[in-house]
């Protein structure tokens, strides 16, 4: 869906952007910070990371004023609180961004081994990534709010643009961490057929599948940028809540059969 909204953009001259929401479907095991079904808003944007982050920053602020205007003794009933969303309120009111975090700074600032692990166990070369421990001690020491950058290359989806002069190790991508963890994840996209090919041979991934994904660049060369946001992360962020499971209006775990 995401490559869609990309296609989507190159129908119009200058549109800024393009956006759905949307449920997704996955295979993967359910926990407590992570569904298997879930919902989720996506957004394409002519543009590169940074009007991306500043975007998805816009949207955060209104959503969340919103839901304090409108649903304020809900939060307040469930959460026990409302000062976690004044102060993200306040914060993105100042018109300033919200605090940045390279992986390469975020790894030694953390208190123990737990919070890092290899992106693929016994893999090195797909790089390191912060555990939910780790994200969620980065959250605090930055008061509530924070966009971890940089992620290595072979670590995040092909997709993803390298970071200049990194030699292809870093991605221009980013996760927003809040509440349980990631709840936004963002990244800039390869602008010319060139660089989606150099990323599929650097990921090891065949080139056929992604022939059209390629032509599209060929066509209309643009750059743009992306990122998705959680609909029941963001929930347990606003409620405060612990556990992602419980946030299902109706319940769809992998592997059980649930009745409305």
């Amino acid at each position: 869906m995401q490559f869609v909204l990309e296609y989507f953009l190159r129908f119009q001259e200058n549109l800024p952007g393009t956006y759905y929401i949307s449920p997704s479907f996955r295979g993967e095991d359910p926990d407590a910070t992570h569904l298997n079904q879930f919902y989720h808003v996506e957004c394409e944007l002519l543009g590169d990371m940074d009007n991306a982050m500043a975007t998805a920053e816009r949207y955060l602020a209104h959503l969340t004023k919103s839901m304090l205007k409108k649903h304020s003794d809900i939060i307040l009933n469930t959460a026990g609180t409302l000062k976690h969303v004044t102060d993200m309120v306040s914060k993105l009111d100042g018109r300033t961004a919200l605090p940045r975090v390279p992986l390469d700074q975020a790894i030694p600032m953390m208190p123990s081994a737990e919070c890092v692990e290899w992106v693929q166990e016994g893999q090195p070369q797909f790089g390191r990534k912060l555990t939910r421990k780790g994200e969620r001690f980065l959250i605090e020491k930055y008061g509530g709010a924070v966009w971890l950058t940089e992620m290595d290359h072979l670590g995040v989806p092909f997709y993803q643009a390298y970071v200049e002069g990194t030699g292809r190790c870093k991605a221009k991508a980013a996760d927003l961490l809040l509440g349980l963890g990631e709840t936004v994840g963002l990244g800039e996209r390869h602008s010319t057929p060139e660089m989606v090919q150099e990323a599929l041979r650097h990921h090891a991934v065949p080139e056929q599948s992604y022939k059209w994904y390629i032509n599209m660049r060929q066509v209309k060369p643009l750059l743009t940028s992306g990122w998705g946001m959680g609909t029941e992360r963001y929930l347990c962020w606003l409620l405060q809540h612990d556990d992602i499971r419980d946030i299902h209006i109706i319940p769809r775990m992998k592997g059980m059969k649930y009745m409305p």
